[in-house]
């Protein structure tokens, strides 16, 4: 009889533990500070009139991320800039900046993004985060945006051009909030447990363009205090650069999140969009396949 008994406790265990639900949302410690760590790889195809012009973007940014205040229904935290670094590689061109590997004979180019981004470098804004990852404001980029403008003003015309489209690409607001709920705003609206799917919608503009991902998320299992979480999803991309059109296709990955805190201490997401759009009348056909690593460690 006691054998039976045992034998019926561990089914009963076995049972709870699987149907067992969790809330899983963005819920950090106050004044908890992190690295935020992001890592963005591009390769872009591009074809017009029997012409192929490959281009490869790398982008890594390294952030202090300060839980600032908590209040129910948001979270302010404050991002200060530690690293940046930037290549963008085609057979006509290489350009860039990165602290650790200057670039040789440097062009005006190099020169200029050097400048951006050591203006950069140790400057703060604050967003307000909600708890379903949503990233409610961003405030203080005005101040940034403004010494960016200034040192590159001995660059005149080029200068002006190339930190614009620096700063709409990764430094504006739109861009920030859309890399920022890419690794964010992946929260279920209730409780789940394991094989439960929720979705989430997001969009981010670059240049007034309106780009949005339809996310599907299961939660696979959780260990430790740790919640596995798989990504499918489609995309309507909404390419900035002069360029008319939408780029279509999918992305997919695997988020390792905190259940205690939400934070996602990993996120490796792998975006594949294709299509054509037209830059002046001429079509050209595009093809991206980008990867977004995103680690967050606690430093305290």
């Amino acid at each position: 009889m006691k054998r039976i008994i045992f034998v019926k406790s561990l089914i009963f265990l076995s049972m709870t533990f699987v149907s067992a639900q969790v809330k899983i949302t963005f819920n950090p410690e106050k004044k908890s500070t992190y690295e935020y760590r992001i890592d963005i790889f591009q390769n872009i195809k591009q074809s017009a009139m029997g012409k192929d012009l490959p281009i490869e973007e790398n982008m890594i940014m390294k952030y202090e991320m300060k839980i600032k205040n908590k209040k129910a229904k948001e979270t302010e935290v404050q991002f200060t800039c530690r690293d940046i670094s930037y290549l963008l590689s085609s057979p006509m061109l290489k350009m860039g900046y990165d602290a650790e590997n200057p670039m040789e004979n440097p062009t005006d180019l190099d020169k200029i993004h050097e400048k951006v981004f050591k203006s950069v470098i140790g400057t703060s804004f604050t967003a307000l985060i909600t708890p379903d990852g949503s990233v409610h404001s961003i405030k203080g980029l005005e101040s940034i945006i403004k010494e960016v403008k200034k040192a590159v003003a001995e660059y005149g015309e080029m200068g002006t051009q190339l930190s614009n489209s620096i700063i709409r690409q990764w430094l504006g607001e739109s861009a920030l909030k859309g890399m920022f709920e890419q690794s964010l705003k992946i929260y279920p609206a209730k409780d789940v447990k394991q094989g439960d799917s929720w979705n989430t919608e997001s969009t981010y503009g670059i240049s007034n363009k309106e780009s949005t991902i339809n996310t599907s998320y299961t939660l696979k299992g959780i260990k430790s205090d740790v919640a596995t979480v798989g990504a499918e999803g489609t995309v309507d991309l909404n390419p900035a650069g002069g360029l008319d059109g939408v780029l279509s296709g999918t992305q997919s990955g695997v988020i390792l999140i905190n259940t205690k805190t939400g934070i996602p201490d990993s996120s490796d997401l792998t975006l594949d969009v294709n299509g054509s759009v037209k830059q002046n009348g001429m079509e050209i056909k595009m093809g991206i396949i980008a990867k977004m690593v995103t680690v967050i460690t606690k430093i305290n």
